[in-house]
């Protein structure tokens, strides 16, 4: 089995990436584990001041995405839960793998990715949040170094476990 290439997804592989989307969300058996993108996150995948978008690739077939959200206005919210309101926080996020390649590392190799961009781009903290049953993603994150902090309905009614890690 060749090796994958993990690097920043270009702007070119949209429709691998909505593909890719689609693909997983449509096979969720837990909608819930996932908070559907808006139309706004759809347009905006590709706009580095709003999140970085870094994917996984079985020679040119994308298996995989990770976003970095670092857009402090959209993390406000989140930045008063963990009472961190005077930091730069990043959010691990976006997290799809498609279904015939899970159980390989894909997501945390992602995650990893991600939060070192975090670091090199003079984040303070890393955020993120899984479904409590979504044993898959909340490994990934104890895996890259976040750590459980509560479990919150968020406002829209999704149930979610909330991980921070420091960053340094």
């Amino acid at each position: 089995m060749p090796e994958l290439i993990y690097k920043e997804i270009d702007p070119k592989d949209e429709k691998r990436v909505k593909d890719l989307i689609n693909v997983v969300l449509d096979g969720l058996e837990r909608p819930e584990f996932f908070i559907s993108y808006s139309e706004w996150e759809l347009e905006n995948l590709f706009n580095k001041d709003y999140a970085p978008l870094y994917g996984a690739y079985d020679s040119n077939k994308l298996v995989g995405m990770g976003q970095l959200y670092v857009n402090q206005d959209s993390l406000k919210e989140y930045k008063e839960t963990f009472n961190i309101t005077d930091k730069k926080v990043a959010e691990l996020g976006g997290a799809l793998v498609l279904p015939e390649y899970r159980r390989r590392g894909i997501m945390t190799t992602l995650m990893n990715m991600i939060t070192d961009l975090a670091k090199d781009m003079g984040f303070d903290y890393a955020i993120s949040m899984a479904h409590p049953d979504n044993i898959g993603s909340s490994k990934a994150l104890k895996n890259v170094g976040l750590e459980y902090v509560k479990t919150v309905t968020e406002n829209n009614g999704y149930l979610r476990d909330f991980f921070i890690m420091e960053l340094k």
